[in-house]
């Protein structure tokens, strides 16, 4: 027979073709969910690990030397610092809505809250670093919500260098307002000076409510 002819047979069409094909195809399809799953165990804790250094680079950059920084709940503020003080932020504080303690080797060296004020564009949240002696280490925005060019400006060092080593009762009157941005440099002033009053709350450092 030629070859012409060959390929000219019709074909049995796949369902009848018997069980065969069938079982091919479900050992194909086990083989591979078998592989990504394997791959998904391998490469979990990597992903874990990457997924923690990209929520943890805000905190870094204030506390780049410390390794840990777990939350603490909002309601029981304080009870992981030296003061072993525990008070609930939710009701005098409301604008504060992270509270993390920073430690290195184990030990607590800090804290930071995070504070959120209306903005120009809405609220803008803002991580403020404490050493535990009450001073200001550094402050972090997020001004991404803000007009660009001008709010979002708030978020650049030569605005935000300015809270450095401040003390928690310092009233902040001599911040230099970020040009044409005024309610988004209020609104980064608000919100460290709530965060102030929250830390000194649970610290029982002179500069809360």
């Amino acid at each position: 027979m030629s070859s012409h002819k060959k390929n000219n047979e019709p074909r049995l069409p796949f369902k009848e073709r018997g069980l065969v094909p069938v079982i091919i195809l479900t050992l194909v399809c086990s083989v591979c969910v078998a592989m990504l799953s394997v791959t998904a165990t391998i490469t979990s804790d990597a992903r874990a690990r990457q997924a923690q250094l990209m929520a943890d680079a805000n905190k870094r950059a204030l506390f780049p030397e410390a390794d840990e920084y777990p939350a603490e709940a909002l309601e029981e503020a304080g009870k992981s610092f030296p003061s072993q003080r525990a008070v609930d932020l939710t009701a005098d504080y409301p604008s504060i809505d992270q509270l993390f303690v920073v430690k290195k080797g184990g030990e607590v060296v800090g804290a930071i809250l995070r504070a959120s004020s209306k903005g120009y564009g809405g609220k803008v949240p803002v991580m403020v670093g404490f050493d535990l002696e009450g001073k200001i280490v550094g402050i972090v925005p997020d001004a991404s919500g803000e007009t660009a060019g001008l709010g979002q400006n708030v978020s650049r060092s030569q605005f935000t260098n300015q809270f450095k080593d401040r003390a928690l009762t310092d009233p902040l009157t001599d911040i230099d307002m970020v040009s044409s941005a005024t309610i988004s440099s209020k609104s980064v002033i608000s919100s460290v000076k709530a965060a102030a009053e929250a830390f000194s709350a649970f610290m029982r450092i002179e500069g809360g409510k």
